[in-house]
């Protein structure tokens, strides 16, 4: 009898700590939070449902699941995903970790500056997800890690490019000697062949000499992805000598191509 009973208290115990566990990341029983409706809120920007979910004990710190992210997510960096704009601004408000981390050390301010629905008007949204993330006082690196301005990049962002740049965003992430450990935005722009992207990067000075530890250089992606648009102008950055502007000797075409 006493094992039996010893058992059950154990089992009651483990459910206990199962039950804290999922309302740690999937839910809070307390608040009586539904993730699923709590993830279509953030989607729609329903402000109204996370204030009231807040008013019943919803910590605005939480991390629910959420598409893409199985071990869950702050509930900020889902509104800075969707550029949520209204509980974006609230969950700052309410005190919010501006630079929380998703599971996989996204902070809020990459996935503002990466995603992108079709249309304009989404990019506009996005855009002001980065500048409201940015005036909040959202931090600009990531260390040994992507970047915001990188995640940018990656997905030709030039508006938040020029934002986060003109924000003092390193240009060459966490370049020591001119070697990296983690793709630099140059490299990100160069691989997935955004040529615009690339000229916005050495206009504002970014170093086409920089190498990841055991691999490439910009211009080596440029050759090893074919992408024959870009390799001329990252070339032509490469022999640039001190003191000499990218843009006066590289930006036109026909002057590239002499060099």
């Amino acid at each position: 009898m006493l094992a039996q009973s010893l058992l059950q208290r154990f089992f009651a115990i483990a459910l206990i700590l199962f039950v804290a566990g999922c309302a740690g990341v999937g839910g809070s029983h307390r608040s009586g939070l539904d993730v699923e409706d709590m993830n279509n809120a953030i989607t729609l920007d329903d402000v109204s449902y996370i204030q009231a979910a807040v008013a019943r004990g919803l910590n605005v710190n939480q991390s629910i699941q959420a598409p893409g992210y199985s071990n869950g997510a702050p509930l900020i960096a889902l509104a800075a995903r969707a550029a949520s704009i209204r509980t974006l601004r609230y969950l700052i408000a309410a005190g919010a970790d501006f630079n929380a981390r998703t599971s996989v050390n996204e902070t809020p301010l990459m996935l503002a500056a990466y995603f992108r629905e079709d249309g304009e008007s989404s990019v506009d949204r996005h855009d002001e997800a980065v500048r409201v993330l940015l005036d909040a006082g959202a931090n600009l690196e990531n260390p040994y890690n992507y970047t915001a301005l990188a995640y940018a990049a990656y997905n030709d962002r030039q508006r938040a490019m020029r934002f986060l740049i003109e924000s003092g965003a390193k240009l060459d992430a966490d370049s020591v000697n001119r070697l990296v450990y983690v793709n630099t935005p140059l490299m990100m722009a160069t691989i997935q062949g955004h040529r615009e992207a690339v000229r916005t990067l050495l206009r504002a000075g970014a170093d086409p000499l920089v190498r990841v530890h055991g691999g490439n250089t910009a211009r080596e992606f440029a050759v090893k992805y074919r992408h024959t648009h870009i390799e001329p102008l990252l070339a032509c950055a490469e022999r640039l000598q001190p003191g000499l502007s990218f843009i006066e000797r590289c930006d036109n075409p026909r002057v590239a191509s002499r060099q």
